[in-house]
């Protein structure tokens, strides 16, 4: 019960200053487990974002375990429209995870915004 509530402590303080970007698009349903958020950051490929953010220590996943490099199909089925699928970042939590990983995550997607060039 502890690392459930710590995980949705994170998991909401992550959402929220994601957020607040004003970048991203949290695809993960208000109801779904805190120890997995999916956000899109719109106009950027998640392999392309995914190394980037890699470079600067920082370690998400483009897709889940089953998709083996395909688009998800859970957000396919969710009717997320097609950029927003491949635009897609996982982010999981364990209870190593701290604000300032969340904090990290933030300055590291503001970072690659900057540098990275959009997909069309």
């Amino acid at each position: 019960k502890e690392n459930l509530k710590k995980a949705k402590e994170l998991c909401d303080y992550t959402k929220s200053v994601l957020q607040d970007t004003g970048l991203i698009t949290v695809n993960s349903p208000e109801n779904a487990l805190p120890y997995i958020l999916n956000i899109s950051v719109q106009g950027y490929r998640s392999e392309t974002m995914l190394h980037f953010l890699e470079s600067q220590g920082v370690y998400v996943s483009s897709g889940s375990a089953c998709a083996k490099g395909n688009g998800s199909y859970v957000l396919n089925e969710m009717g997320l429209p097609r950029k927003t699928v491949d635009s897609a970042l996982r982010i999981s939590f364990s209870r190593f995870n701290t604000k300032d990983d969340a904090d990290r995550l933030k300055q590291s997607i503001i970072e690659a915004t900057q540098k990275l060039r959009r997909a069309n």
